[in-house]
């Protein structure tokens, strides 16, 4: 159990091995660490969702496979809870499984993976599906991109810079348009906002998620 705790970082995606693409989340940060009780496990994790407790268990399963069950619980009642039922990989030193979005009346489900991949690397990191399909060449993209997006960084380009101002300015008010007030986004804002939500580090997206809070608190809506 020992080599499943610490900080992982994972997406959502859908039953195809997709990144999700409604656009409203983004790539969630947990530190996993023991809790209180017999095979109990918790969490502190962020993403565009906030910050929130994690909650659950371990146990093991057939050949010691260590099995993992997690539910993640959100401060606002928009978001429904979610529940991660997954397993630890140790060649691959993953988190792997299916997530379930619980009391969902549309039943919404898929498949997540959870890595311990810096985060600015996982924001160009290839996709379940991108892998399934051919590891090698979704690998090789993966490298060249990440070490493109580290010389910007490291060389303060203002193609990094303007970027990260350009996904501000996109996230937050279409996020607010979309999930709580005004005029909703068109199917081209929609697609927009998607890409650079999926962009955003969990400590980026948690950020712009107070921000966004902090609109919606000081806003008079006309009921």
């Amino acid at each position: 159990m020992l080599r499943s705790l610490g900080h992982w970082h994972g997406y959502f995606y859908e039953d195809d091995g997709i990144r999700e693409t409604d656009g409203t989340d983004s790539m969630v940060t947990l530190v996993l660490q023991p809790d209180e009780g017999e095979h109990k496990v918790k969490a502190d994790a962020w993403s565009n969702r906030g910050r929130y407790p994690v909650t659950g268990s371990w146990s093991k399963g057939e050949n010691d496979t260590l099995q993992i069950k997690l539910k993640m619980t959100f401060a606002s009642t928009f978001w429904t809870p979610v529940v991660f039922n997954g397993c630890f990989d140790p060649e691959r030193d993953v988190l792997t499984g299916v997530w379930d979005a619980t009391d969902d009346p549309d039943g919404l489900s898929g498949k997540m993976e959870f890595r311990r991949n810096p985060p600015r690397y996982l924001t160009v990191f290839p996709s379940i599906e991108e892998l399934s399909k051919n590891k090698v060449r979704a690998l090789w993209k993966f490298a060249i991109a990440a070490v493109r997006n580290d010389i910007r960084r490291d060389s303060w380009s203002w193609s990094f810079f303007s970027q990260r101002r350009d996904d501000r300015e996109t996230v937050i008010p279409l996020t607010i348009r979309d999930l709580f007030f005004g005029k909703p986004p068109d199917d081209e804002e929609t697609q927009k906002l998607c890409e650079a939500v999926q962009r955003l580090t969990p400590a980026d997206a948690c950020f712009y998620s107070s921000k966004i809070n902090h609109i919606r608190a000081h806003t008079w809506v006309h009921t």
